[in-house]
């Protein structure tokens, strides 16, 4: 980790290499907690996904011509990092070139500066379409093994978890809450202390079945939104479920 001239810091996802998911809200009256867990919220309230959801994806097909990868190439990486989740994982996978909740885009080129290289990028909860991006660094730089601890990693944020360390990201300005174990070794985390553990799964299988069974509204203050997808609302797809 460094700290840049106006005091705000970078962290590294390896040697120099960053994962810049997440927009953040205020987090003026926040409690003051140890932040050694998992890390939920943004944009004032936490979201997680609905019961019953099912994310539709495509690929851009644009990018996968610009960068030389393939579908069956990023599938591989996916499938093996969503694995590693196990049976905490709150949501199915389908393609849908149609209506679809998230593309997977493949950079032609990386983005980098002084403090380093973004290896990937993606998105929390929401009811909107959004982008899965991987850059070419992750695929030039890293080992099979890495490449795939990366998308655990983005995987997390697509669940809804922020990095380990949020409540110090931005000097500390953006909205957080802790849930579950005290434990810095997470896939949530950065460098060697990023590894995946059955406390990640614990804790996210359990954050869920309180969310969904209407135990856990609120963490401290903050509220818990559950979302359905871009793809829950159209009309053709009800139909083809029988809702």
């Amino acid at each position: 980790m460094t700290e840049n001239i106006d005091g705000s810091k970078d962290h590294y996802f390896g040697k120099r290499r960053l994962c810049v998911t997440g927009e953040r809200a205020s987090e003026d009256d926040a409690p003051k907690v140890d932040p050694a867990a998992h890390q939920v919220g943004t944009t004032g309230f936490i979201p997680l996904w609905a019961p019953g959801t099912v994310l539709h994806y495509r690929f851009n097909e644009r990018s996968l011509r610009r960068s030389g990868r393939t579908k069956e190439q990023i599938l591989t990486i996916f499938n093996k990092a969503l694995a590693q989740w196990g049976d905490s994982v709150p949501v199915m996978f389908t393609e849908n070139r149609i209506t679809w909740d998230f593309e997977f885009v493949v950079r032609q080129n990386d983005d980098c500066d002084m403090g380093g290289c973004v290896l990937a990028s993606a998105f929390f909860p929401g009811g909107g379409q959004q982008q899965l991006v991987v850059y070419p660094i992750m695929f030039d730089k890293q080992h099979v093994d890495d490449q795939v601890e990366t998308m655990a990693h983005e995987l997390g944020h697509v669940f809804g978890l922020r990095h380990w360390f949020a409540k110090d990201e931005n000097g500390g300005r953006w909205r957080s809450e802790l849930f579950g174990s005290n434990n810095p070794f997470t896939i949530m985390n950065y460098g060697d202390k990023c590894v995946m553990t059955d406390i990640d799964r614990k804790d996210l299988k359990l954050l869920y079945e309180m969310a969904w069974s209407g135990v856990l509204k609120k963490i401290n203050r903050t509220r818990i939104v559950l979302f359905k997808p871009f793809s829950a609302h159209d009309p053709s797809l009800i139909r083809a479920n029988g809702l």
